[in-house]
C-alpha cells in the first residue's frame, strides 16, 4: 500500500482526486498548503511515496518548491504536478524550478484532466497493481 499527498488549496481538487484514488487502496492525506504538507509528511507512518501537488499555491511555497524539499528528506519520492496552464507558459521561475525535478519520477498534468489519466500517472509513477475494470 503506498501513501499519497494531495496539495491544493483547492477542496473540490482535492475531493475528486481522493475519490478517484480511493478505490485502488492508498493512503490518502490531504494538505490545503505547503505548511500542512510538511505536517501531514510527519504524521505519514508509513512515509510518503507519491506527492500530487498544484503547481501554483496562491501563498507560500510553489507546488515545485514544496516537491523539491520533499525530494531533499524522501529522494525516491515520486511527483505529479496539476497545473492550470500549459508548460510553455510557466514563467522563467517555474520552468527552472520544474527542470531540478527527475524527470523520470515526475508528471505533469494540465487541469482540467480526466480521473483516468490520474490513475494511469499513479499507476505509472508508483507501479501498483490497480483494480480490474478500474484503468481507463
Amino acid at each position: 500500500m503506498s501513501t499519497i499527498l494531495i496539495l491544493d488549496d483547492e477542496p473540490a481538487i482535492r475531493t475528486l482526486i481522493r475519490h478517484t484514488l480511493d478505490p485502488l487502496g492508498h493512503v490518502i492525506l490531504e494538505a490545503a498548503s505547503a505548511h500542512e504538507a510538511f505536517l501531514r509528511l510527519r504524521e505519514a507512518d508509513a512515509g510518503l511515496n507519491l506527492l500530487i501537488a498544484e503547481v501554483s499555491l496562491p501563498c507560500g511555497p510553489s507546488g515545485v518548491q514544496v516537491a523539491l524539499e520533499l525530494l531533499f528528506l524522501r529522494p525516491f519520492l515520486r511527483i505529479i504536478l496539476i497545473c492550470r496552464f500549459p508548460l510553455n507558459l510557466w514563467d522563467d521561475q517555474g520552468a527552472a524550478e520544474c527542470s531540478e525535478l527527475p524527470s523520470d519520477s515526475v508528471v505533469i498534468l494540465e487541469k482540467p484532466f480526466y480521473p483516468a489519466e490520474l490513475r494511469r500517472a499513479v499507476y505509472g509513477l508508483i507501479g501498483l497493481p490497480m483494480v480490474m475494470g478500474i484503468v481507463g
